[in-house]
């Protein structure tokens, strides 16, 4: 999937972990032509009530399906879309498994499924939930928006058949720096303070690691942080990015009253 800026407004939001409220005051006040959200829905340390579960629930039933909402598959969305034991990570729960699966009708929660990608280009962005780590690449890649998305729909067909099967694959596998099997993580699970490290010639926007603000890689220390190539924006909704033209602004959640 590829969405270009030219004269729309494009927000891009990660890891809302059922801050659906919240999410929904962005959308509101900003009321951006398209919608990408990094993925990461469920699971939360601090509101992680059935109310809660349910608000996400409708945020999705809500959201997902309209034509300019994307979203990408997060580790925390995709334990409760399949039956792999692979998948399990914190804040998984049976109960709250049992109550998304049965919230919706099997038509709708396959649809909804349907929707979540595993990576999505906004402009020269590379956007997944978590980063590609180069050395998941094979050896002299091509570093180009088609010969990358080439390589990667060939890595999704069997991730999603190991996905299916109940097997592990590297897409969603995580790396050391996750307690995981992997050296590094895949594009669901790449630490980016530990394990991220830049490709050169691609730009990357990914969610995954928490923090305060959106920053940029280490590497790019004393560069405009608007103009950095590799930038996490798991800030816990304090922070997100709109994009038009090409140019990417950091927007505080704070400054919305303002």
């Amino acid at each position: 999937m590829k969405i270009n800026s030219h004269n729309k407004t494009i927000l891009i939001f990660a890891d809302p972990h059922q801050e659906l409220d919240r999410v929904r005051e962005i959308l509101s006040r900003e009321s951006p032509d398209i919608i990408v959200s990094l993925g990461d829905y469920f699971d939360s340390f601090n509101h992680d009530l059935l109310r809660d579960w349910e608000n996400t629930c409708l945020f999705l039933k809500e959201n997902v399906l309209k034509l300019n909402f994307f979203t990408l598959k997060g580790n925390h969305d995709i334990q409760y879309f399949y039956k792999n034991p692979s998948l399990i990570c914190s804040g998984y729960d049976r109960d709250k498994d049992a109550f998304i699966n049965g919230f919706f009708s099997p038509t709708k929660w396959s649809a909804i499924k349907e929707k979540f990608l595993w990576y999505i280009w906004v402009d020269d962005f590379l956007c997944t939930h978590a980063g590609l780590h180069p050395s998941h690449l094979p050896p002299n890649q091509n570093i180009s928006k088609k010969s990358i998305s080439d390589w990667l729909d060939k890595q999704i067909e069997p991730a999603q058949i190991a996905l299916d099967s109940g097997q592990r694959h590297w897409l969603y596998g995580a790396g050391l720096a996750r307690l995981g099997s992997q050296d590094k993580g895949g594009i669901d699970w790449l630490d980016f303070n530990q394990e991220f490290e830049p490709i050169s010639g691609l730009k990357q926007i990914v969610g995954h690691t928490p923090g305060d603000f959106v920053r940029s890689h280490r590497s790019e220390r004393g560069l405009e942080l608007s103009k950095s190539k590799n930038l996490c924006i798991d800030s816990s909704l304090n922070e997100y990015l709109l994009i038009r033209n090409k140019k990417v602004l950091i927007k505080k959640f704070s400054d919305l009253w303002s």
